[in-house]
């Protein structure tokens, strides 16, 4: 097993050194190795942990997009679709399941990658029982709001081909591996491609990240970027939003991710092993939004409580 972690971008690593370059080292380094628990030292054990504390906003949104895909798949299989009170009550039984899970923290701690353990459970936090309510009344709308949006009367059309679905891929910017992962993509019948993007929060702008899932699959799929459309599916809502990404977009992209890996390779030591500068190294940026709900909070003197 490699010593440091292996180099890599995404928008969410690009996200976490926007945040706070303190949590940015726990995630990305102190906690490597961790699950290594014979050899890893004490600190590592315990950010590994902490590295895996989920939230209720972050199990939902990962629970709604397996609802998504588990329609999609159905469709593509040619199966009927599942009933709305099927999909809203399976989430609400998985999010049942979650918190019990975080009920057990030592066997959390025996199997933390693959246990839940909710932070809001772990750190006790007030905000639990209005998360819970606000959790419970978007998995009702989600659930009713899927079957109505744009991208599913285009799955409905017999043309409509299915090309990915939550697929896991890579492409190559400024010699760096760039993970890609879109949440749907599908051919319509005039040629373009579609990128769907399931959201099930508030309503926000266009990230970075869709305009690198444009540049993917203009070179994965060779068409021209004017036979790709982006489209958001808010389905707290049923609103959506489109967007057909022009070269200036790709090319702003491109320079804002490599301005990111520029800063991002600054902290390393050692570019080749991607070993870490000291930890000191890696200043707190503390905030009441941030530090709020940071996994890391246990071990982090500089947090605002």
């Amino acid at each position: 097993m490699a010593q440091y972690p292996q180099w890599s971008y995404s928008q969410s690593r690009a996200n976490m050194f926007d945040e706070c370059l303190r949590k940015y080292y726990y995630h990305y380094y102190g906690a490597h190795n961790g699950w290594k628990t014979e050899s890893a030292d004490e600190m590592q054990v315990r950010l590994y942990r902490l590295k895996q504390l989920s939230n209720l906003y972050l199990v939902f949104g990962d629970l709604a997009h397996r609802m998504c895909e588990s329609a999609v798949r159905s469709r593509g299989d040619g199966k009927p679709k599942p009933r709305e009170a099927f999909l809203e009550q399976t989430m609400r039984d998985l999010l049942n399941q979650a918190y019990k899970e975080s009920m057990d923290p030592e066997q959390w701690r025996l199997n933390p990658k693959n246990r839940t353990m909710l932070s809001e459970i772990y750190y006790g936090d007030d905000t639990l029982s209005d998360r819970v309510a606000t959790i419970k009344e978007r998995a009702g709308a989600c659930t009713r709001n899927l079957y109505q949006t744009l991208t599913w009367e285009d799955l409905s059309r017999a043309s409509t081909s299915i090309l990915e679905i939550e697929k896991w891929d890579t492409m190559l910017l400024h010699d760096t591996r760039v993970y890609v992962k879109m949440d749907l993509l599908y051919r319509r019948r005039n040629g373009n491609i579609v990128i769907v993007d399931w959201k099930t929060g508030k309503e926000d702008d266009f990230s970075d990240q869709l305009m690198l899932y444009a540049a993917y699959v203009r070179e994965h799929y060779r068409v021209p970027l004017e036979q790709i459309e982006i489209r958001v599916e808010y389905l707290l809502t049923g609103k959506h939003k489109e967007f057909i990404a022009t070269e200036e977009d790709i090319r702003k992209v491109e320079e804002n991710v490599g301005r990111y890996i520029e800063e991002m390779r600054s902290c390393v030591a050692d570019e080749y092993y991607n070993r870490p500068k000291d930890m000191s190294y890696f200043t707190p940026m503390p905030s009441h939004r941030a530090c709020r709900d940071c996994n890391f909070r246990e071990v982090c003197s500089e947090r605002i409580v």
